[in-house]
């Protein structure tokens, strides 16, 4: 298995030392299921890039050693329940199969899980929460302010590394049809809403949910670094009908030209 390896900017020796015994148990744990499958390796490393991600979104925010090493250990664990979610219905769709937020919280806080790994236990809810709402469509308003960040933070890079892997078409497919954009898709994307995944009724709806992504973006660091990456540049460039799909990339790249989303 070869393992991603990432310079983690803040950690000192002692949190870099628990974070490689980390990596050592998620490793084991996935070795658990079918590596040569591709979608077990491609969530795999995944996993790793998204860490490698909140550990630069840490950095532009300037947490300390102890909140660093959270975002950077919830970044490793955010997708844990997809191993079993693919492995079991051969699928990501979480409407069709079962949520893999509330699976990975499941198995790191009910199955216990998260004893394998070095963590307080006054800390168990922040990792929980991030990990349980990092794919919902809105956070919950009752999270504390600690807790909070960190599910903003995982958000965000979660958002980042998918954009990165569609842009990259050797990590992943864009899949493109003749079919029409939805009526409820496109009212929700010109209203700069993050489509809702039961409002997804085509192929091509899947292009605008990733087109939603930057609507739904909390730091200025993600809406810069896709603009400097070109992620959606990248991927228009794969896109086959380019006039139906061009007033889409044009509404977001103006949006993320002139938004300002700091929170």
């Amino acid at each position: 298995m070869f393992v991603l390896w990432y310079y983690l900017f803040i950690l000192e020796e002692k949190e870099m030392n628990e974070m490689n015994e980390n990596f050592d148990e998620f490793d084991k744990y996935v070795m658990g299921f079918d590596f040569n499958e591709d979608m077990i390796a491609y969530k795999y490393n995944h996993s790793y890039r998204v860490m490698h991600q909140c550990d630069e979104i840490s950095y532009t925010l300037n947490l300390d050693e102890e909140d660093n090493y959270l975002t950077c250990l919830i970044g490793l664990l955010h997708d844990i329940g997809r191993f079993e979610q693919w492995t079991k219905y051969k699928s990501f769709d979480d409407l069709k199969t079962i949520d893999h937020g509330d699976l990975g919280e499941k198995l790191l806080f009910k199955n216990n899980l998260i004893k394998n790994y070095k963590l307080d236990e006054e800390k168990y809810n922040i990792v929980s929460k991030a990990i349980k709402y990092h794919n919902k469509y809105v956070l919950p308003d009752d999270l504390t302010v600690r807790e909070k960040l960190h599910a903003k933070i995982i958000r965000d890079a979660d958002k980042l590394d998918i954009l990165y892997a569609f842009s990259s078409p050797r990590l992943l497919e864009l899949k493109e049809d003749d079919s029409e954009i939805s009526e409820d898709v496109k009212k929700e994307f010109f209203l700069h809403e993050p489509v809702k995944r039961v409002n997804v009724k085509t192929v091509n709806d899947r292009i605008i949910v990733l087109l939603s992504f930057a609507f739904d973006l909390y730091y200025n660091y993600s809406r810069g670094l896709i603009l400097d990456k070109g992620y959606y540049d990248k991927i228009f460039e794969h896109i086959k009908d380019k006039e139906k799909f061009k007033p889409y990339f044009d509404e977001v790249e103006h949006y993320l030209k002139e938004s300002e989303i700091d929170a």
